[in-house]
């Protein structure tokens, strides 16, 4: 499996429909986008969170 999260995933899906023509990068899509971003920034947090508990345990 991806280390990739589901937010990046999914952004990285989205500007592939883009790159396709599928899909028009369009002010409500580049709104999604940030989104997602943030989300994924907020999992990777998380993420650190979570193996920097495990490492000292």
């Amino acid at each position: 499996m991806s280390s990739k999260s589901l937010p990046a995933y999914l952004q990285q899906v989205l500007e592939d429909h883009v790159a396709q023509s599928d899909l028009v990068h369009d002010e409500e899509l580049q709104g999604i986008f940030d989104r997602l971003s943030k989300l994924n920034e907020s999992v990777e947090k998380i993420k650190a969170t979570i193996k920097s508990k495990k490492e000292q345990s």
